[in-house]
């Protein structure tokens, strides 16, 4: 009685065929779909950044923030997140400087710089939908410059506003939501 319930040697069940390499597949999935993003994240961070090659960083900062950042990403294809405390702004003379604050972080994160007189207005961002409990709010720069409009999330936003207005930019401290795919 049991040979005739046995299966017969040779044959193998469908579903074991599947789910003998399943593990590997999925981790070779993980793999490249992590690679993948990668991949995105640093051209996506180097059309994004610009650098002003005629300015001093050096000394004269002003003032420095920690937040996050949000850019666009190429050909309208929406924006991307660098979580807060992964990014630093620092204010000087010229203008400011956004940036990753570890070295690691520079292939996925653009590194974007702006005079006072090219910023054409600075405005207290809000998210748009609320995801998660913690607030989200920040500063939206707004310029005519390639990688704008940028926004950066920081629990001080009215403190960065303060500072913005007092080096002369456009300063609106009415809430605006953003867009979920854009940072309009």
């Amino acid at each position: 009685m049991n040979q005739a319930l046995a299966r017969p040697t040779g044959l193998v069940c469908p579903l074991e065929m599947f789910t003998d390499g399943l593990p590997l597949l999925l981790g070779s999935l993980a793999i490249v779909l992590f690679l993948a993003a990668g991949v995105i994240l640093n051209l996506a961070s180097r059309r994004a950044t610009r650098v002003l090659e005629d300015v001093d960083v050096s000394d004269g900062l002003i003032d420095s923030y920690v937040g996050g950042l949000r850019w666009p990403l190429p050909a309208g294809l929406g924006t991307t997140n660098m979580p807060p405390v992964l990014v630093g702004l620092e204010l000087y003379p010229w203008g400011l400087r956004i940036g990753a604050r570890w070295s690691f972080l520079y292939p996925f994160m653009p590194v974007w710089y702006a005079r006072y007189d090219e910023l054409l207005v600075a405005e207290h961002a809000k998210r748009g939908l609320r995801i998660s409990k913690r607030a989200s709010d920040g500063v939206r720069l707004r310029a005519h410059v390639a990688g704008a409009p940028v926004i950066f999330w920081t629990s001080n936003w009215s403190g960065l506003l303060d500072t913005l207005e007092a080096q002369g930019v456009t300063v609106v401290r009415r809430a605006t939501p953003t867009g979920a795919w854009s940072n309009d």
